[in-house]
Protein backbone atom coordinates (compact mmCIF):
# COMPACT_ATOMS: atom_id res chain seq x y z
CA UNK A 1 0.00 0.00 0.00
CA UNK A 2 1.41 3.69 -0.75
CA UNK A 3 0.55 6.39 1.22
CA UNK A 4 0.76 10.11 0.50
CA UNK A 5 1.19 13.38 2.60
CA UNK A 6 0.43 16.01 0.00
CA UNK A 7 -0.42 19.88 0.63
CA UNK A 8 -2.28 21.26 -2.15
CA UNK A 9 -1.45 24.68 -2.47
CA UNK A 10 -4.89 26.53 -1.97
CA UNK A 11 -7.37 23.90 -3.61
CA UNK A 12 -9.94 25.31 -2.40
CA UNK A 13 -9.56 28.33 -4.95
CA UNK A 14 -10.22 26.54 -7.71
CA UNK A 15 -13.88 25.07 -6.93
CA UNK A 16 -17.29 27.16 -7.03
CA UNK A 17 -19.66 27.89 -4.22
CA UNK A 18 -21.80 24.52 -5.25
CA UNK A 19 -18.35 22.30 -5.26
CA UNK A 20 -18.06 21.94 -8.83
CA UNK A 21 -14.70 22.66 -10.51
CA UNK A 22 -13.78 25.86 -11.96
CA UNK A 23 -13.47 26.02 -15.91
CA UNK A 24 -11.15 28.59 -16.58
CA UNK A 25 -8.01 27.81 -18.82
CA UNK A 26 -5.85 27.88 -15.38
CA UNK A 27 -8.31 25.80 -13.34
CA UNK A 28 -8.41 23.17 -16.05
CA UNK A 29 -4.46 23.32 -16.23
CA UNK A 30 -4.16 22.85 -12.46
CA UNK A 31 -6.82 20.48 -12.32
CA UNK A 32 -4.73 18.59 -15.36
CA UNK A 33 -1.62 19.11 -13.08
CA UNK A 34 -2.56 18.08 -9.95
CA UNK A 35 -4.14 14.33 -11.40
CA UNK A 36 -1.25 13.37 -13.43
CA UNK A 37 0.65 13.89 -9.88
CA UNK A 38 -1.95 11.90 -8.67
CA UNK A 39 -2.20 9.23 -11.32
CA UNK A 40 1.68 8.82 -12.09
CA UNK A 41 3.14 8.74 -8.43
CA UNK A 42 -0.71 6.10 -8.00
CA UNK A 43 -0.91 6.53 -3.82
CA UNK A 44 -3.65 3.94 -2.24
CA UNK A 45 -4.55 6.86 0.49
CA UNK A 46 -3.70 10.59 0.26
CA UNK A 47 -3.55 12.80 3.25
CA UNK A 48 -4.47 16.49 1.93
CA UNK A 49 -3.38 19.65 3.33
CA UNK A 50 -5.02 23.14 1.99
CA UNK A 51 -7.65 21.44 0.43
CA UNK A 52 -10.98 22.70 -0.39
CA UNK A 53 -13.48 24.43 2.32
CA UNK A 54 -16.26 22.86 4.37
CA UNK A 55 -18.49 25.73 5.48
CA UNK A 56 -19.88 25.77 9.06
CA UNK A 57 -21.99 29.01 9.20
CA UNK A 58 -23.09 29.98 5.90
CA UNK A 59 -23.26 28.45 2.21
CA UNK A 60 -22.99 25.07 1.33
CA UNK A 61 -19.04 24.42 0.42
CA UNK A 62 -18.34 20.73 1.33
CA UNK A 63 -14.57 19.07 1.06
CA UNK A 64 -15.82 15.36 0.71
CA UNK A 65 -17.98 16.78 -2.45
CA UNK A 66 -15.91 19.15 -4.13
CA UNK A 67 -12.61 16.47 -3.85
CA UNK A 68 -15.25 13.37 -4.87
CA UNK A 69 -16.30 15.64 -8.21
CA UNK A 70 -12.63 16.37 -8.81
CA UNK A 71 -11.63 12.41 -8.93
CA UNK A 72 -14.91 11.95 -11.18
CA UNK A 73 -13.95 14.27 -13.94
CA UNK A 74 -9.94 12.75 -13.59
CA UNK A 75 -11.45 9.38 -13.37
CA UNK A 76 -9.18 8.97 -10.76
CA UNK A 77 -8.78 5.62 -8.41
CA UNK A 78 -8.54 7.22 -5.64
CA UNK A 79 -12.74 8.54 -5.39
CA UNK A 80 -13.63 8.48 -1.85
CA UNK A 81 -12.65 11.06 0.46
CA UNK A 82 -13.99 12.44 4.22
CA UNK A 83 -12.99 14.92 6.82
CA UNK A 84 -12.89 15.11 10.37
CA UNK A 85 -13.47 17.84 12.60
CA UNK A 86 -13.56 21.40 9.74
CA UNK A 87 -11.09 23.84 9.84
CA UNK A 88 -11.60 27.36 11.08
CA UNK A 89 -10.71 28.90 7.85
CA UNK A 90 -10.76 27.65 4.14
CA UNK A 91 -8.17 25.43 4.07
CA UNK A 92 -9.06 21.76 5.12
CA UNK A 93 -7.18 18.56 6.01
CA UNK A 94 -9.20 15.68 4.33
CA UNK A 95 -8.00 11.71 2.94
CA UNK A 96 -8.71 10.93 -0.41
CA UNK A 97 -8.63 6.93 -1.23
CA UNK A 98 -9.59 3.97 -3.52
CA UNK A 99 -12.66 2.36 -1.62
CA UNK A 100 -11.44 -0.80 -3.66
CA UNK A 101 -8.10 -0.75 -1.57
CA UNK A 102 -9.43 0.45 2.13
CA UNK A 103 -12.04 2.37 3.79
CA UNK A 104 -10.98 5.53 5.93
CA UNK A 105 -13.29 7.05 8.80
CA UNK A 106 -13.00 9.61 11.11
CA UNK A 107 -11.91 8.19 14.66
CA UNK A 108 -12.01 11.03 17.01
CA UNK A 109 -9.76 10.36 20.54
CA UNK A 110 -9.53 12.42 23.24
CA UNK A 111 -11.66 12.60 26.20
CA UNK A 112 -14.36 15.72 25.90
CA UNK A 113 -13.59 18.45 28.75
CA UNK A 114 -10.22 17.10 29.53
CA UNK A 115 -7.66 20.22 29.88
CA UNK A 116 -4.79 17.85 28.81
CA UNK A 117 -6.12 15.39 26.13
CA UNK A 118 -9.41 16.86 24.44
CA UNK A 119 -10.61 16.37 21.33
CA UNK A 120 -8.77 17.88 18.92
CA UNK A 121 -11.81 20.25 18.29
CA UNK A 122 -11.47 21.51 21.85
CA UNK A 123 -8.66 23.91 23.59
CA UNK A 124 -6.25 21.89 25.72
CA UNK A 125 -3.67 23.23 28.24
CA UNK A 126 0.46 23.00 27.82
CA UNK A 127 3.44 24.70 29.19
CA UNK A 128 4.73 25.69 26.02
CA UNK A 129 7.68 27.61 27.74
CA UNK A 130 8.68 25.74 30.78
CA UNK A 131 7.75 28.60 33.00
CA UNK A 132 5.16 26.05 35.64
CA UNK A 133 2.57 27.78 34.24
CA UNK A 134 -0.19 26.09 31.38
CA UNK A 135 -1.39 28.24 28.29
CA UNK A 136 -4.30 27.37 26.45
CA UNK A 137 -4.44 26.48 23.11
CA UNK A 138 -6.51 25.31 19.97
CA UNK A 139 -5.90 24.16 16.76
CA UNK A 140 -7.15 25.94 14.30
CA UNK A 141 -6.72 22.81 12.02
CA UNK A 142 -8.00 20.45 14.12
CA UNK A 143 -5.67 17.58 12.82
CA UNK A 144 -7.92 14.17 10.99
CA UNK A 145 -8.11 11.31 12.76
CA UNK A 146 -8.46 8.77 10.95
CA UNK A 147 -8.46 4.48 10.80
CA UNK A 148 -7.82 2.30 8.05
CA UNK A 149 -9.02 -0.83 7.13
CA UNK A 150 -7.57 -2.18 4.55
CA UNK A 151 -9.35 -4.73 1.69
CA UNK A 152 -6.88 -7.31 1.30
CA UNK A 153 -7.16 -8.43 5.40
CA UNK A 154 -3.94 -6.41 6.37
CA UNK A 155 -3.68 -5.05 9.78
CA UNK A 156 -5.99 -2.08 10.39
CA UNK A 157 -4.11 1.09 11.20
CA UNK A 158 -4.95 4.43 12.35
CA UNK A 159 -3.29 7.92 10.66
CA UNK A 160 -3.14 11.42 11.31
CA UNK A 161 -2.81 13.97 9.03
CA UNK A 162 -1.84 17.27 10.46
CA UNK A 163 -1.48 20.92 9.21
CA UNK A 164 0.46 22.46 12.32
CA UNK A 165 0.88 26.41 13.07
CA UNK A 166 3.27 27.84 10.48
CA UNK A 167 6.12 29.75 11.75
CA UNK A 168 6.03 32.30 8.49
CA UNK A 169 5.56 36.28 9.68
CA UNK A 170 3.34 37.56 6.94
CA UNK A 171 2.93 41.33 8.00
CA UNK A 172 5.71 44.73 8.66
CA UNK A 173 7.34 44.66 11.97
CA UNK A 174 10.22 46.20 13.27
CA UNK A 175 13.33 43.40 14.79
CA UNK A 176 12.09 43.23 17.83
CA UNK A 177 8.36 42.31 17.28
CA UNK A 178 10.05 39.91 14.95
CA UNK A 179 11.86 38.48 17.19
CA UNK A 180 8.40 37.85 19.49
CA UNK A 181 6.87 36.85 16.91
CA UNK A 182 8.83 33.90 15.70
CA UNK A 183 8.93 32.45 19.21
CA UNK A 184 5.12 32.74 19.76
CA UNK A 185 4.62 31.26 16.49
CA UNK A 186 7.00 28.70 17.39
CA UNK A 187 5.59 28.02 20.84
CA UNK A 188 1.94 27.30 19.48
CA UNK A 189 3.37 25.01 16.66
CA UNK A 190 5.29 23.25 19.68
CA UNK A 191 1.74 23.18 21.39
CA UNK A 192 0.30 21.79 18.64
CA UNK A 193 2.09 19.13 18.10
CA UNK A 194 2.86 18.30 21.42
CA UNK A 195 -1.10 17.60 21.82
CA UNK A 196 -0.86 15.65 18.52
CA UNK A 197 1.95 13.49 20.15
CA UNK A 198 -0.50 12.93 23.36
CA UNK A 199 -2.52 11.12 21.05
CA UNK A 200 -0.03 8.74 19.45
CA UNK A 201 0.46 7.86 22.99
CA UNK A 202 -2.73 6.71 23.22
CA UNK A 203 -2.58 5.14 20.17
CA UNK A 204 0.32 3.36 20.96
CA UNK A 205 -0.69 2.19 24.27
CA UNK A 206 -3.43 0.36 22.94
CA UNK A 207 -0.86 -1.19 20.52
CA UNK A 208 -2.42 0.63 17.40
CA UNK A 209 -0.42 0.72 14.13
CA UNK A 210 0.12 4.51 14.23
CA UNK A 211 1.01 7.14 11.08
CA UNK A 212 1.60 10.72 11.48
CA UNK A 213 1.49 12.79 8.20
CA UNK A 214 0.97 16.31 6.78
CA UNK A 215 2.21 19.94 6.35
CA UNK A 216 3.99 20.33 10.49
CA UNK A 217 5.93 23.86 8.98
CA UNK A 218 8.91 22.58 10.68
CA UNK A 219 12.30 19.96 10.02
CA UNK A 220 15.38 19.02 11.99
CA UNK A 221 17.42 22.67 12.03
CA UNK A 222 14.78 24.39 10.47
CA UNK A 223 15.63 27.59 11.69
CA UNK A 224 17.42 30.01 14.47
CA UNK A 225 14.66 30.00 16.50
CA UNK A 226 14.45 25.69 16.99
CA UNK A 227 17.74 26.16 18.54
CA UNK A 228 16.19 28.26 21.25
CA UNK A 229 14.25 25.08 22.40
CA UNK A 230 16.68 22.04 21.63
CA UNK A 231 14.40 20.46 19.38
CA UNK A 232 12.11 20.28 16.23
CA UNK A 233 8.36 20.24 15.94
CA UNK A 234 8.71 16.78 14.46
CA UNK A 235 10.87 15.23 16.60
CA UNK A 236 8.20 16.34 19.41
CA UNK A 237 5.71 14.23 17.36
CA UNK A 238 8.65 11.19 16.91
CA UNK A 239 8.65 10.96 20.84
CA UNK A 240 11.03 10.27 23.42
CA UNK A 241 14.46 8.74 22.70
CA UNK A 242 14.72 7.48 26.26
CA UNK A 243 11.52 5.18 25.47
CA UNK A 244 12.36 3.73 22.46
CA UNK A 245 8.65 1.29 22.07
CA UNK A 246 7.19 4.65 21.60
CA UNK A 247 9.57 5.87 19.25
CA UNK A 248 8.19 6.74 15.72
CA UNK A 249 9.59 5.96 12.92
CA UNK A 250 11.04 9.05 10.17
CA UNK A 251 11.72 6.56 6.85
CA UNK A 252 12.99 9.35 5.04
CA UNK A 253 16.52 9.81 7.34
CA UNK A 254 17.86 12.52 8.54
CA UNK A 255 18.17 15.23 5.87
CA UNK A 256 20.86 17.09 4.54
CA UNK A 257 21.86 21.04 4.35
CA UNK A 258 23.45 21.95 1.05
CA UNK A 259 24.04 24.84 -0.63
CA UNK A 260 20.43 25.08 -1.39
CA UNK A 261 19.04 24.25 1.64
CA UNK A 262 17.28 20.84 3.04
CA UNK A 263 17.44 17.61 0.88
CA UNK A 264 14.84 16.38 0.24
CA UNK A 265 12.96 19.15 0.06
CA UNK A 266 9.48 19.66 -0.09
CA UNK A 267 8.94 23.34 -0.72
CA UNK A 268 11.20 26.44 -0.91
CA UNK A 269 11.07 29.97 1.28
CA UNK A 270 13.02 33.30 0.77
CA UNK A 271 15.04 34.16 3.92
CA UNK A 272 13.91 36.96 5.50
CA UNK A 273 17.33 38.41 5.93
CA UNK A 274 18.93 37.46 2.48
CA UNK A 275 16.42 36.98 -0.04
CA UNK A 276 17.49 33.86 -1.30
CA UNK A 277 15.14 30.85 -1.67
CA UNK A 278 16.25 28.18 0.66
CA UNK A 279 15.16 24.31 0.45
CA UNK A 280 12.69 23.11 3.58
CA UNK A 281 11.40 19.65 4.09
CA UNK A 282 8.38 20.26 6.04
CA UNK A 283 5.69 17.95 4.87
CA UNK A 284 6.51 14.27 6.54
CA UNK A 285 5.30 10.87 7.51
CA UNK A 286 6.15 9.01 10.43
CA UNK A 287 5.32 5.47 11.47
CA UNK A 288 5.27 3.50 14.29
CA UNK A 289 7.36 0.18 14.52
CA UNK A 290 4.52 -1.94 13.40
CA UNK A 291 4.91 -1.22 10.02
CA UNK A 292 7.16 -3.34 7.77
CA UNK A 293 8.01 -1.06 4.30
CA UNK A 294 8.69 -2.57 0.88
CA UNK A 295 10.91 -1.57 -1.92
CA UNK A 296 14.32 -0.24 -2.10
CA UNK A 297 13.01 3.39 -1.19
CA UNK A 298 10.15 2.92 0.67
CA UNK A 299 10.07 6.53 1.75
CA UNK A 300 10.70 9.25 -1.02
CA UNK A 301 9.64 13.17 -1.46
CA UNK A 302 9.07 13.86 -5.33
CA UNK A 303 11.05 16.68 -5.95
CA UNK A 304 11.43 16.68 -9.46
CA UNK A 305 15.25 18.44 -8.90
CA UNK A 306 16.36 16.00 -6.06
CA UNK A 307 14.52 12.47 -7.20
CA UNK A 308 15.47 10.98 -10.61
CA UNK A 309 12.05 9.32 -10.87
CA UNK A 310 10.10 12.46 -10.18
CA UNK A 311 11.88 14.63 -13.21
CA UNK A 312 9.08 13.10 -15.63
CA UNK A 313 6.46 14.43 -14.05
CA UNK A 314 8.32 18.31 -13.04
CA UNK A 315 6.12 20.42 -15.33
CA UNK A 316 3.15 18.44 -13.45
CA UNK A 317 4.71 18.83 -9.85
CA UNK A 318 5.51 22.48 -10.05
CA UNK A 319 1.96 22.86 -11.83
CA UNK A 320 -0.33 21.42 -9.18
CA UNK A 321 1.48 22.96 -5.84
CA UNK A 322 4.05 24.79 -4.14
CA UNK A 323 4.88 21.83 -2.34
CA UNK A 324 6.27 18.33 -3.66
CA UNK A 325 4.50 15.46 -2.57
CA UNK A 326 5.93 12.66 0.43
CA UNK A 327 4.94 8.91 -0.16
CA UNK A 328 5.45 5.75 1.95
CA UNK A 329 5.03 2.30 1.08
CA UNK A 330 4.06 0.03 3.28
CA UNK A 331 3.93 -4.06 2.92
Amino acid sequence: MRLMSYNIEWFDNWFNDDNTMKTSAEANTKFDAIADVLTAIDPDVIGITEGPNTTTTTGNRSTVAALEGFAAAKSLRQSKAMIGFPSGGRQEIAVLYDPAVANVSHDAGGSAGSKSNPPFKEQFQIDSDQDGIKEVYKHYRPPLEAKVVRADGGADFWMIVAHAKSKGIFSAMDRLNFDRTSVRNRRKLFAECSSIRRRVEDWLKNNRPTIVMGDINDGPGFDFYESRFGRSAVEIILGDVFDRASLLSYPLGRPKFGRYGWEPSTARFTDNYTGDRVNALIDHIMASNHFSLTGSAPARVWNPYQLNDAKPLKSSLLGASDHFPVTLDIA
